[in-house]
């Protein structure tokens, strides 16, 4: 299959799931590695991979239409005034990974998100200036070359703690900041960015796109 030339022949998942699963093959086509600059991109991957912690990718992948909806198409605003209704509602609808803790968190995390969008702008800008405005970039032959954490990942994982995102420990924060591009692992060259900054925008003037398909 062509498609797999441009991916890690050791990604057990890619295997599984590409290219049958539609938003999968998008995600990986399309949004892995791929700086989005969009806060709501950004947040829905940060959640989705908390959703699937613990878990398969595919599981939390095949609940993200629902995780969309119920979370309100990722709007900051109306996530943070959820209050324990809309919990239940979570909690009772079996479209959904149904874990208390990390609906909360969600809930949580996007109080959060608020605040470090009216102290830096944009969560874009917020990740972007941990690193300095320069995007690393790893030449690896297999995904499991990039490990599982690294020295910065764990900077990072201690600052979001710190600034009160939950469930940010160290491997999570380092897939994360993969999967947004601050650490592009591409094989296809797609996502490289030699001036950040120059693309970063206010929370106010940035699209509402997402990676749903």
């Amino acid at each position: 299959m062509a498609e797999q030339l441009k991916w890690f022949k050791d990604d057990t998942l890619h295997q599984k799931y590409y290219p049958g699963n539609k938003l999968y093959k998008h995600y990986q086509d399309d949004v892995w590695g791929i700086p989005p600059h969009n806060d709501r991109s950004i947040f829905e991957q940060y959640t989705i991979g908390m959703f699937a912690a613990g878990l398969s990718w595919n599981a939390s992948f095949l609940k993200y239409p629902e995780l969309t909806k119920a979370y309100h198409n990722w709007d900051f605003g109306r996530i943070a005034k959820m209050g324990d209704d809309e919990v239940k509602a979570m909690l009772d609808n079996p479209k959904l990974i149904r874990n208390e803790r990390k609906i909360r968190a969600t809930i949580s995390n996007a109080e959060t998100v608020i605040k470090l969008q009216d102290k830096y702008g944009s969560l874009d800008n917020y990740f972007w200036q941990q690193m300095d405005y320069f995007q690393w970039r790893f030449r690896v032959p297999t995904i499991s070359s990039l490990g599982t954490t690294i020295p910065l990942g764990d900077k990072i994982a201690k600052q979001m703690k710190k600034d009160g995102f939950k469930y940010a420990g160290p491997v999570s924060a380092y897939s994360f900041i993969v999967s947004i591009g601050l650490i592009n692992a591409r094989l296809d060259g797609k996502g490289f960015e030699d001036d950040p900054k120059s693309l970063i925008k206010p929370y106010s003037e940035q699209g509402q796109n997402t990676f749903n398909v």
